[in-house]
């Protein structure tokens, strides 16, 4: 059962460091296409995809020509957080805020996953955790 209790959420926290690096990119609004898509899945895992205004976002398996500054860490909070729970991604935003990493969140059903610099991975899964220490 989804856990919406901020404290019991934190309480038992874990993370979970899931395999490979990972890219951000987009397809513009009047390329996208599931023609785009099928062939994408061919050459990469897609990790995930996001309809904007302005195109496609796709989260997609990093290569060896992905730039530095896209290559992406993916823990995934290991709690079954309610889409509900208030507060639960401001505190592991704040929490990587104070270790100075960045990160981009993406809430899905059963739980909530976060991507990190590739090189602040330890420090991030490092602050995390200890949130559920101050709990």
């Amino acid at each position: 059962m989804a856990e919406a209790d901020l404290s019991r959420l934190l309480a038992s926290l874990s993370v979970l460091k899931r395999d490979g690096v990972w890219r951000f990119e987009t397809i513009d609004k009047d390329e996208a296409s599931w023609a785009e898509l099928i062939n994408l899945r061919e050459v990469r895992e897609i990790a995930m995809l996001f309809q904007e205004a302005e195109g496609l976002t796709v989260i997609t398996a990093a290569t060896k020509t992905t730039p530095q500054d896209n290559r992406w860490t993916w823990l995934e909070l290991s709690v079954f957080s309610d889409l509900q729970a208030v507060g639960f991604l401001a505190k592991v935003a704040a929490a990587l805020t104070a270790a100075d990493v960045p990160c981009n969140a993406v809430a899905a059903f059963h739980h909530d996953h976060i991507f990190v610099p590739e090189q602040k991975a330890d420090a991030a899964i490092a602050a995390i955790e200890a949130l559920r220490t101050a709990a």
